[in-house]
């Protein structure tokens, strides 16, 4: 089996994202925007976007030791850590109650009831989410 490094695969996926990209442009320029097309769109440009960016952090970090052992050592950081952590924690808390208040203006606003729904969904989505990654990190670590 042909093994590939990474390099080289970000350079393939970018290849390969960019095709389908294109492809998806013409495909809507002829049958117009249809989810069938966006889907695929979205999938591609999310691909693209992680290939290039590790390629550029490739060659950020290319033939510069110092900036190697820099960027392990904000890594391995435990203040960084666990600002990064609260950070996230704070943005999740904040996200319940913004995306809470937009339901209930939604709501008052008589919008529809998928629309309701949709939202609603996201809250409890984001509950469950944060207590069941809670608990698989409270048990990893």
């Amino acid at each position: 089996m042909i093994k590939i490094n990474s390099q080289v695969k970000n350079y393939i996926l970018v290849g390969i994202s960019a095709g389908i990209i294109t492809g998806c442009l013409f495909a809507i320029k002829l049958y117009g925007r249809d989810i069938r097309i966006i889907i695929p769109l979205a999938i591609a440009l999310l691909i693209f976007g992680h290939s290039v960016d590790n390629i550029l952090k490739l060659f950020a970090t290319k033939n510069s030791i110092k900036v190697d052992k820099q960027l392990e050592i904000e890594i391995k950081d435990e203040r960084n850590t666990l600002i990064r952590e609260k950070a996230g924690s704070k943005t999740n808390e904040y996200m319940l109650y913004l995306n809470t208040v937009i339901v209930l203006i939604l709501g008052f606003m008589g919008a529809e009831f998928w629309m309701l729904c949709l939202f609603g969904s996201l809250i409890l989505a984001q509950g469950v989410l944060s207590v069941f990654l809670y608990n698989y990190y409270n048990n990893r670590y």
